[in-house]
């Protein structure tokens, strides 16, 4: 009998390195790896859009920027504003819509338009 419950005592400790443990301790990494990335991704595009604004402020008023400039600075201010996203809906297809607009808002920054 002693050999029996021995057994099963045996078979319990394995059973923390099952498929399902390991699985779980894996996806608890992965949600760790999204969370980072995420926060990482946010932070890009945050500094971005803020660089973008920045060289916004600092080009001469309107009556001083070339004919060419006004129509770019008018159409991504027309491309902004007719940005169509559901962000309540937490879709891929809206932050590749963001992640392009505000890669086309660094036209404005100069010294990214170089590189």
């Amino acid at each position: 009998m002693t050999s029996i419950k021995y057994k099963r005592r045996a078979r319990s400790k394995s059973t923390d390195t099952s498929p399902v443990k390991v699985l779980e301790s894996e996806l608890e990494k992965l949600r760790h790896d999204l969370r980072q990335t995420v926060r990482a991704y946010a932070a890009r595009l945050e500094i971005d859009l803020a660089e973008s604004r920045a060289a916004l402020g600092s080009l001469k008023p309107a009556e001083e920027l070339s004919r060419e400039r006004l129509h770019q600075l008018r159409d991504l201010m027309i491309h902004v504003r007719k940005r169509k996203l559901k962000p309540e809906k937490g879709r891929r297809k809206d932050l590749r819509k963001i992640d392009s607009l505000i890669e086309d808002l660094q036209l404005l920054v100069p010294n990214k338009n170089q590189g």
